[in-house]
């Protein structure tokens, strides 16, 4: 495995375009806790193909996911966290059908508030999943679908908007260690 690691550096932007036979080599890149300043399509429109890991946390990186999201069929650990995006979530399930772990936690830093709206319910449909962090977004429901997500350990939908009652289909989640909807304006009875 080829692993990459820019951590805590002053880079501003993310290009691998230059080193075209070790780019598609690549499999675990660390960019995190730089200064990356770039649209979220340009910071993907540069990464490798056969990413298994990704790790962009700690950036300025900004703008909308795209939609639909870019393949990235290996991936199994992808962290945008403590970053400036926006807007709603895209269906990750066809273009990363791998996913361990996915953290998009943390995005509200700016006056745009972080992504929004509802999670997908397409979300249930990546099986591998260990854990999600959406936490400290805008998001405002979550799907009863994510009871679906068999192998789940732990969900963080902390601070966000969520103004629903929780799915009784969360008790399905039977390996799940850490279910965190603190600081939401859930409602109803706690099933």
């Amino acid at each position: 495995m080829l692993h990459a690691n820019y951590s805590y550096n002053n880079f501003i932007c993310a290009s691998a375009k230059k080193y075209k036979p070790a780019r598609e080599a690549l499999e675990v890149v660390d960019i995190s806790n730089n200064q990356i300043d770039q649209d979220v399509s340009e910071v993907f429109g540069n990464m490798p193909p056969n990413l298994r890991e990704l790790d962009l946390s700690d950036n300025r990186i900004e703008g909308s996911f795209m939609n639909p999201f870019p393949r990235f069929e290996n991936i199994q650990r992808f962290d945008i966290s403590d970053n400036n995006m926006n807007g709603p979530l895209p269906d990750f399930s066809r273009a990363t059908p791998l996913m361990r772990e996915l953290d998009l936690s943390n995005q509200r830093q700016t006056e745009q508030g972080g992504l929004t709206g509802t999670i997908p319910p397409d979300f249930s449909q990546l099986n591998e999943l260990l854990v999600l962090n959406l936490a400290s977004n805008n998001l405002t429901e979550f799907p009863p679908d994510l009871g679906n997500l068999l192998k789940l350990k732990r969900l963080d939908l902390s601070s966000n908007s969520l103004s629903q009652s929780i799915p009784t289909e969360l008790g399905n989640l039977a390996v799940l260690n850490e279910l965190d909807l603190s600081n939401n304006l859930l409602s109803d009875s706690i099933p």
